[in-house]
């Protein structure tokens, strides 16, 4: 299937969800039973249709160094976050964090946790088509971790030469690695 059409079919499956505040829970204890590799993390801001991380963000740090990501021009750069972050309406209105923008590569978090719109049983992941992930992939060497909802995962996500395949993929019911 075309990948454009498919993310369309998944945008749709998506805004029919009732449950993503309980999805999105289970999500976060699932991630919380994870032995994952040591040193900092890359999480991003949530939009309201996809899982919510702000759980996620708060656990990590509680133990962690965490960056989130923020748009500039055509790639994402880091900003370290703590409780006291502010954060202003970016790129595509996400929450983006005030402060010191990092390249990726300098900050080289162990883990990052992707957004998506779709996944496979393999890992294979189906992003939102503007290739944010893919570049910040090729210049970080990261554990990365999907978070999707149960309607998210698909049976097969078309995938081309410069697609990375994710570590583990954390779904409300289970965990594939």
């Amino acid at each position: 299937m075309d990948k454009s059409l498919l993310r369309k079919e998944l945008r749709k499956k998506i805004a029919e969800i009732s449950d993503k505040s309980e999805q999105s829970q289970k999500i976060l204890a699932r991630l919380k039973e994870c032995d994952l590799p040591s040193g900092a993390v890359c999480v991003y801001k949530a939009l309201s249709s996809e899982v919510d991380t702000d759980g996620i963000i708060e656990y990590f740090l509680k133990t962690r160094e965490v960056y989130l990501p923020v748009v500039q021009g055509e790639d994402m750069m880091l900003v370290r976050i703590d409780m006291n972050t502010r954060f202003e309406k970016g790129a595509f209105n996400i929450d983006e964090p005030t402060g010191e923008r990092l390249k990726p590569e300098d900050v080289n978090p162990s883990v990052t946790v992707t957004p998506l719109l779709g996944a496979d049983g393999e890992r294979n992941r189906l992003g939102k088509g503007k290739g944010y992930y893919d570049r910040y992939f090729d210049k970080v060497n990261t554990y990365r971790i999907g978070v999707a909802f149960s309607e998210q995962l698909i049976d097969e996500v078309p995938c081309d030469k410069w697609d990375k395949k994710l570590d583990m993929l954390i779904l409300p019911d289970r965990i594939i690695k």
